[in-house]
């Protein structure tokens, strides 16, 4: 048996109600609108209904360790959250990079290794992938490493 619902009701969305963040907000309750998201900078956790209610009720978890600061003080807290909470955010940007030049750095040497077709015992050739090596990782210091002198001698390699 199916239970039919009239033409003129539907369910309502937080979407359609278009709700906005206010400013007042992030300083009376240490929150913060970032990507679209309110931000709880106490404990960084979204608190996913934009409501002055939810946000409220969020901050009384953290009331008694936060509501002592005023004024002045208040403000420099607010910003000392907010950096933290971007130092944070950064951390997880900066990883990926770091691993995309390591990546990039073994598609680099390894055709160079192919192109060459040399053992890696030569100096020259080793000179040669470090530098490449070290034009992908730091690409402001490379200038430093043109005068290193690299020789060989039975098979191993010195760097002088």
């Amino acid at each position: 048996m199916s239970v039919l619902k009239p033409s003129g009701s539907y369910k309502r969305k937080i979407t359609d109600e278009h709700r906005q963040f206010h400013e007042h907000w992030e300083l009376q309750y240490f929150c913060s609108e970032i990507n679209n998201k309110i931000i709880c900078l106490i404990c960084k956790s979204v608190i996913n209904v934009l409501k002055l209610y939810n946000i409220k009720r969020h901050y009384e978890q953290h009331k008694s360790k936060y509501d002592h600061y005023e004024g002045l003080l208040r403000h420099e807290k607010l910003k000392e959250l907010k950096s933290g909470y971007k130092h944070q955010q950064l951390m997880f940007t900066k990883i990926p990079q770091e691993n995309e030049a390591a990546v990039k750095v073994s598609y680099v040497l390894s055709e160079l290794i192919a192109k060459h077709s040399k053992p890696f015992t030569e100096g020259d050739f080793i000179k040669t992938c470090l530098i490449k090596t070290a034009e992908i990782i730091c690409p402001g210091v490379t200038g430093d490493y043109y005068p290193l002198n690299i020789f060989t001698r039975g098979g191993g390699v010195i760097i002088a």
